[in-house]
């Protein structure tokens, strides 16, 4: 009796399991026509107009610095509730550890949070961007480091259409949306995708490193680039075992070239 009782106990704790996974599932599933698609190479739009945090009108290409720049792409919407506050939470405290190690933004690279709601307003983005820039406790982070835009309908589909970011209005007045953060080389080109609002600063540091073709960053992260290579799929820099071995062979014969030099000359001198 006590064994059908602990069967029929497991069986309802699986079929409530099973059923909390179902509706789980059911609720984080991604909405059709959400999403990215992967443009890697892709030019955006640079002629593209936006405000400022001022209410300023600017081009998209004056945040590249003319070519010296690369620049994190951060799409989002001010009012977002849930997932855009990840987002800014995992990208500034991203950029805070980044700026321990010397990669300071406003000077090596540029952050651009991008409103998708073309209701948004300059106002709006201020608030946004005092509150999330004053986060960053390694360095005083202004609106030439990291910049809030908005823009209309015409504008936001124009850039986010060329990085492949599809998003969606709901019944209810809010927007389904992917987390995602895009980098872009100082021409302007996709460079990679950074998935999810945990972000790893070291990927995120190889990530601006590999965009800006060398012009950042230290001899450690060129040497890091080439034993590690971003992995599209992932979202994340992997290692690239071929590249690995090949270091990895050049050490072993280096140290017996130094190990025959030095054994030659000892010899010599006894």
């Amino acid at each position: 009796m006590k064994n059908f009782r602990r069967l029929v106990i497991l069986a309802m704790l699986a079929l409530t399991g099973a059923s909390f996974s179902t509706l789980l599932a059911e609720k984080t599933r991604t909405p059709e026509g959400v999403g990215v698609d992967q443009k890697l190479s892709a030019q955006i739009p640079l002629d593209t107009e936006f405000y400022n945090e001022k209410g300023e009108k600017v081009k998209l290409d004056s945040f590249f610095q003319s070519g010296r720049m690369p620049v994190i792409l951060a799409p989002s919407y001010f009012e977002c509730p849930r997932l855009c506050t990840l987002v800014f939470n995992g990208l500034s405290k991203a950029m805070n550890q980044m700026g321990k190690s010397g990669l300071k933004p406003g000077k090596d690279y540029r952050a651009i949070s991008l409103s998708f709601n073309p209701e948004d307003t300059p106002k709006l983005a201020r608030e946004k961007g005092d509150r999330y820039r004053s986060t960053i406790k390694s360095q005083k982070v202004t609106e030439e480091g990291w910049e809030f835009l908005t823009g209309d309908r015409e504008s936001i589909h124009a850039v986010l259409d060329s990085v492949g970011y599809s998003y969606k209005k709901d019944t209810e007045g809010s927007f389904s949306h992917p987390a995602a953060i895009i980098l872009i080389t100082p021409e302007g080109k996709v460079s990679s995708y950074l998935f999810g609002f945990d972000y790893n600063p070291t990927d995120m540091r190889l990530a601006l490193v590999e965009a800006s073709s060398g012009k950042i960053g230290s001899l450690t992260d060129a040497v890091l680039l080439t034993c590690f290579r971003f992995d599209p799929q992932k979202g994340k820099y992997t290692t690239d075992v071929m590249n690995v071995m090949k270091i990895m062979a050049l050490v072993v014969i280096a140290f017996l070239v130094g190990l025959v030099i030095f054994l030659y000359r000892k010899e010599r001198n006894t």
